[in-house]
């Protein structure tokens, strides 16, 4: 029961508001504040809310008198509901009630008793007016409210839509005490007290609209109904359940966020590509040998009689080692005490030899006409010197042979086996790198070698291996040989776990080298870096503070369903602990889309440069340390940006909310 005395409430240089209201109010019941506006009805609503204070007499509420004002809200025991009610825009009717922690079953029962069961899967800004006020009844039940403040909950319903909000009233006023504040008369056949607030006197008068009250008598305190038998109390129930589950349907609604996210994702996406092709020097030129380039060769130099059998360490990755005619081969130097003199020798000084092996070649997919070499004193055609020598039938020179005069083996007969496809840029220069001389690439292609290049088969050379006369002149007594492996990482981690210390071990006389790139790579990509990487950095930290800066807006802008989770019982830290997390993990699965969508535009420039040759490198590269880099700046911003806009962030109670709509209203 709530009993008023003598209360009197003004404002400053107006006559009072109220004045002298003593009134007696049930634990139920349906009572009708009357009166024409500025008599006093939202002012008295906002009294027993505990949204104003009063200067004189007092209110006794279960069994407790409050002098000058009542604690907010009656102690949560009061629900204040104007024209307009708060949702969580975002979640369902159906889920804003499961946000007070009841059960489905529940949450069924109690649309079906409202009205609204086939709106449950409606937003709140999708239902009627109406139909939010039915809502926001059966929300206030469901969180055990005792007491419900009604502040002209009708004035903006067609009649239809009243008559539904009176009787629903008439009906739970036997469980629940409502107080309505209306213009409309005809809600008078649907209270139980009609309460007359006059204007000019600032005094309220009780008259009941049935004989089943009476004047001036205050009611019978009648027990409770059992609201929370009726609805299940939600109240604190929040501080022990994740808002998660509904926190994360905040990330996937309205059109402007989905438009939001979709601008971020193109611009992660541009952010990746760029911090893609800002690599460094190192690891750009490893993954241009190894992708664009194919390189899987090692070159050999020995000098002083070293044998290469007893030099390289025994070792799986090493697959084949061949000797190099070209850098081997006498070339006719004498070197005597006095003079040196030179003695032009009678046979072949190049030999281009590649492997047997057509796995560790990267060519050997590239045959036209017939097939790669399978033993000894076998040559492969390059396209221009097979249309030399057959004209437009190529294909009728498989099989034959053709006569080139080797150190000491004299005229040796070459089984042409194969003969190539044009190649292209990338491919020359593997070919430059494995030994194979007259072989040029770009604007240097020179139509007179083309005429007179071919490939010997590397097995055509063993014969040398046991000659101590088979070797070159130049710098002393010097024999070169190919190292081939399976791929350009088996080279590179052969060349890392060995080279330095051959090297070391063996002086001047042995040298192991990996094969160089194009000098136009090796000059400008280290220039390029240093204004790429830096710009790659900037962007992230840009792209961090984007998404930081484009989820405090969005959540700014909603700011106030924060208030209604709040009021569900979730207490607010936790709350806003966990939008951060959703937020660092909603970038984390933008961060994931905007990766597939690089590795697929970069992997596509890639190929068209791998057949182009636009670049003389692999343009985009995925460099493991700075992609973690990158993660790391961009969730780092991000989180710096969503930590200072929680921490100073404050949003209205479900009191100042209510307080901000009654003044707009």
């Amino acid at each position: 029961m709530m009993t008023i005395k003598h209360l009197k409430k003004s404002y400053p240089g107006q006559p009072p508001t109220l004045r002298d209201v003593d009134l007696c109010l049930s634990d139920t019941g349906f009572y009708l504040l009357l009166g024409e506006s500025g008599s006093g009805k939202t002012t008295f609503l906002n009294i027993l809310a505990g949204m104003l204070p009063f200067e004189e007499g007092s209110i006794k509420w279960q069994g407790e008198a409050f002098d000058r004002e009542l604690p907010e809200m009656l102690r949560g025991e009061a629900e204040y509901i104007t024209q307009e009610p708060f949702f969580a825009d975002f979640l369902s009717a159906a889920d804003n009630l499961k946000l007070l922690g009841i059960s489905d079953e529940t949450v069924e029962k109690k649309l079906n008793r409202f009205g609204l069961a086939e709106k449950k899967d409606q937003l709140p800004t999708t239902l009627s007016g109406g139909e939010r006020q039915r809502l926001a009844l059966a929300r206030a039940l469901v969180k055990g409210r005792k007491v419900l403040l009604l502040d002209e909950p009708t004035a903006a319903l067609d009649d239809g839509n009243k008559r539904k909000i009176f009787e629903l009233l008439k009906d739970l006023s036997g469980e629940v005490l409502i107080l309505c504040a209306t213009h409309d008369p005809d809600a008078k056949a649907y209270a139980d007290v009609v309460l007359q607030f006059d204007k000019g006197t600032g005094r309220v008068e009780s008259c009941p609209s049935s004989d089943a009250m009476k004047p001036d008598a205050c009611p019978v305190s009648r027990p409770l109904s059992s609201p929370s038998a009726l609805f299940a109390s939600a109240s604190g129930g929040g501080r022990d359940r994740s808002a998660f589950p509904f926190l994360r349907k905040w990330f996937h609604s309205g059109r402007r966020e989905k438009f939001s996210r979709f601008c971020f994702i193109f611009f992660l996406t541009l952010v990746l590509c760029l911090v893609c092709l800002a690599d460094t020097p190192a690891h750009k030129s490893d993954v241009t040998m190894a992708k664009l380039y194919h390189l899987n060769m090692l070159k050999l130099i020995l000098h002083g009689g070293l044998d290469v059998n007893d030099v390289l360490p025994e070792d799986s990755r090493l697959r084949v080692v061949t000797l190099s005619y070209n850098g081997s081969c006498p070339d006719g130097i004498v070197y005597s005490p006095d003079v040196i003199m030179y003695d032009s020798p009678d046979y072949e000084m190049t030999f281009n030899a590649l492997p047997d092996d057509p796995s560790l070649c990267r060519i050997s997919s590239r045959i036209r006409y017939g097939s790669w070499f399978t033993g000894p004193d076998q040559i492969i055609l390059s396209p221009a010197m097979a249309e030399k020598l057959a004209g437009k039938r190529p294909e009728k020179l498989i099989g034959s042979t053709i006569s080139r005069k080797l150190y000491q083996r004299g005229d040796v007969k070459l089984t042409i086996v194969g003969i190539t496809e044009d190649l292209n840029d990338a491919e020359r220069v593997y070919l430059d790198a494995a030994d194979v001389s007259q072989i040029d690439y770009g604007k240097n292609v020179d139509p007179d070698n083309e005429r007179n290049l071919y490939y010997g088969s590397a097995s055509t050379l063993d014969g040398y291996r046991e000659d101590e006369s088979f070797y070159s002149g130049s710098g002393g007594w010097q024999r070169v040989y190919y190292l081939y492996f399976q791929n350009y990482a088996a080279m590179d981690s052969y060349y890392r776990d060995f080279a330095d210390a051959l090297n070391e071990k063996y002086g001047g006389d042995f040298h192991l080298e990996k094969a160089g790139l194009p000098i136009s790579y090796e000059l400008r990509w280290p220039l390029i870096s240093r204004i790429l990487l830096p710009s790659a950095a900037l962007a992230t930290l840009l792209t961090g503070l984007f998404y930081g800066v484009l989820r405090r807006t969005e959540f700014l802008y909603n700011s106030r369903f924060a208030a209604v989770f709040e009021y569900a019982g979730f207490e607010k830290k936790k709350l806003l602990r966990q939008l951060m997390g959703l937020s660092l993990l909603e970038l984390a699965k933008q961060l994931l889309i905007a990766a597939v969508l690089t590795v697929i535009l970069t992997m596509r420039v890639n190929l068209i440069n791998h057949k182009k040759l636009l670049l003389p490198l692999e343009i985009f590269t995925y460099n493991p340390w700075l992609i973690a880099g990158f993660v790391f700046l961009l969730f780092g911003m991000a989180w710096l940006v969503l930590r200072f806009t929680f921490k100073r962030f404050r949003s209205g109670t479900w009191y100042e909310l209510i307080m901000a709509a009654r003044d707009l209203l």
